[in-house]
C-alpha cells in the first residue's frame, strides 16, 4: 500500500510565510445552508476528516489552488455517535468530494464567499456575500444518450472513474484550482483587496466499501455510472447495501486576499 504522501494527486502549494489573515467574527451564510457535521453521519460508517489549506494572498490571472486533504481517522461511528477504533481499509469514489458544481442538496460541496472593503476601509460591518464559482469560458462536451457503463473499482484514468483506498491514518490530497492565467472561477469584478473565504460544506459519497483496491480488483467489483461518468453512481439491485457515507465539512474555511500583481 502506498504511503500517505504517495496518495497525493498534486504537490502542495508552498504556503506564503505571512502572518495569519484576520478572521472576521461573523460567519458567512447563504440560505441557511449549514455544513454537514458528525450529527449527519450514519452508524456503521468510517469517520473521515477534512482539512483545507491555501496561500494567504494571490494576484489575479495567476495559478491559485486550494488544497483539500481527506484523512481516514480509523474510527467507526456507533449508533450513539460515539466511535470505535477499526483497522479495516476503505475504498471510495471521490467524485462527489471534488465535483465542480453541487447544488442538490445545497449543504454539499464547495462554497465561495467574498468580503469587499468599503471606501478602502476593511470594515467588519460589510457582509460576506455568496458568489458563484463559474468561469463561463471552459467548454465541455458530454454524450447523455449512450448506455450506462460498468466501471471497475480501480485507480481509473480520470477523477470521474477513479477510486481511492485508505488505511487508518492515511490521507488523500487533491488540489482545486480556482484560477489560471487565462481563466478564473473568481468573480469577473474581483479586484485587489477583495477577501474571499472558500468553504467545504461536506459531501455524501456516492459509492464506498470496506477493503482496498487490490481486494476489489480480485473480487471484480464494478460500479455503474452514467455514460458521461461525471455524476453520481447508479444503484443496482445486485449492489451490496452499504450505509450512506457522509464526509463532514471542514471546521473552518480558508481565507485569501487578492493583491496587486503589478509590482
Amino acid at each position: 500500500m502506498a504511503s500517505p504522501q504517495e496518495l497525493s494527486s498534486a504537490e502542495e502549494d508552498n504556503l506564503l510565510d505571512l502572518p495569519s489573515p484576520e478572521i472576521f467574527s461573523e460567519t458567512p451564510t447563504h440560505q441557511s445552508n449549514s455544513p454537514l457535521t458528525i450529527a449527519d453521519l450514519n452508524p456503521g460508517t468510517p469517520l473521515l476528516s477534512v482539512q483545507l489549506s491555501a496561500p494567504q494572498t494571490t494576484p489575479l490571472k495567476t495559478k491559485f489552488a486550494i488544497t483539500l486533504k481527506i484523512t481516514y481517522t480509523g474510527l467507526l461511528l456507533n449508533p450513539d455517535k460515539t466511535t470505535t477504533p477499526t483497522t479495516r481499509p476503505i475504498t471510495f469514489r471521490p467524485w462527489t468530494l471534488i465535483a465542480w458544481h453541487q447544488t442538490e442538496p445545497q449543504r454539499e460541496g464547495f462554497w465561495l464567499y467574498r468580503h469587499r472593503p468599503i471606501n478602502n476601509n476593511n470594515n467588519h460591518d460589510n457582509p460576506w456575500e455568496f458568489t458563484e464559482m463559474d468561469d463561463g469560458t471552459i467548454c465541455t462536451f458530454a454524450i447523455y444518450d449512450d448506455p450506462d457503463k460498468e466501471v471497475p473499482v480501480s485507480k481509473g484514468n480520470h477523477f470521474t472513474n477513479s477510486f481511492i483506498s485508505l488505511r487508518p491514518g492515511e490521507t488523500w490530497t487533491w488540489e482545486k484550482t480556482l484560477q489560471q492565467e487565462y481563466w478564473s472561477l473568481l468573480p469577473d469584478d474581483a479586484v485587489p483587496a477583495d477577501r474571499f473565504r472558500f468553504c467545504f460544506k461536506g459531501a455524501y459519497v456516492d459509492w464506498w466499501d470496506w477493503g482496498d483496491l487490490e481486494e476489489h480488483k480480485q473480487a471484480g467489483t464494478t460500479v455503474l455510472l452514467p455514460c458521461f461518468e461525471a455524476a453520481r453512481s447508479i444503484e443496482r439491485e445486485t449492489d451490496k447495501k452499504m450505509p450512506a457515507l457522509v464526509v463532514p465539512g471542514a471546521e473552518e474555511g480558508v481565507e485569501f486576499v487578492i493583491v496587486d500583481g503589478s509590482t
